[in-house]
């Protein structure tokens, strides 16, 4: 049937399969508009994905191929590279009172609330935050970073297909230094919900704890 519905099969390097898009054992119909043409290895890989799903687990393939000890630090770089978004690790002013703390973000400012830590006195606030000003708390400059691990590809876009259907219940935590928002905490959400599109965060953030 390959060689029949694709005269020039001869030309891929894998045998032509037809992809149930919605997988057969998840109640995809065998009808044209849930079929689609994929190479063998592909669609032996695929197994029972969404084909959107496949599609990022790919994307993630290709991301983890950069090397070890990737962070959010450097999704971000890739998706900067990619045109995804336009930048990340922007500069955050801002003004603290002892009940609030004014932030400028791409020349707009907003105020939130500050809490106190009762146990170590610390200053922090709750915000979304767009992507443009995160970044992760890794080592840089000679200084220590705050991120004490490093992604794991499984955990990544397994977070990514949970929060296609569920909602993020806790926030990521970060601390405003240097004017920077840095991240050591929940990295792994927002790397995942960034594969799902997502351009603003929920944060919990210190203030130079």
């Amino acid at each position: 049937q390959a060689k029949t519905l694709f005269p020039y099969t001869t030309l891929f390097r894998s045998e032509i399969h037809f992809d149930h898009i919605r997988a057969f054992v998840n109640d995809g119909a065998s009808e044209i508009d849930n079929i689609a043409p994929m190479c063998q290895t592909h669609n032996l890989q695929k197994g029972r994905l969404p084909l959107e799903d496949f599609r990022i687990k790919l994307r993630l393939d290709e991301f983890f191929r950069k090397g070890q000890g990737l962070t959010l630090k450097h999704e971000l770089e890739y998706f900067k590279e990619k045109g995804i978004i336009s930048n990340f690790s922007e500069t955050v002013y801002h003004k603290q009172t002892d009940n609030e703390i004014e932030l400028e973000i791409q020349n707009k400012k907003e105020t939130y609330k500050l809490y106190t830590c009762p146990t170590t006195k610390w200053k922090y606030f709750y915000a979304n935050l767009p992507v443009n000003v995160i970044n992760s708390d890794d080592d840089e400059d000679g200084k220590i970073g705050l991120q004490p691990r490093y992604l794991i590809q499984d955990k990544v876009f397994d977070l990514y297909r949970h929060f296609q259907r569920n909602t993020v219940l806790h926030p990521s935590i970060a601390r405003l230094y240097q004017n920077k928002i840095l991240v050591f905490d929940g990295q792994h959400k927002i790397a995942a919900m960034l594969w799902g599109e997502r351009k603003e965060f929920e944060l919990k953030i210190y203030i130079d704890p």
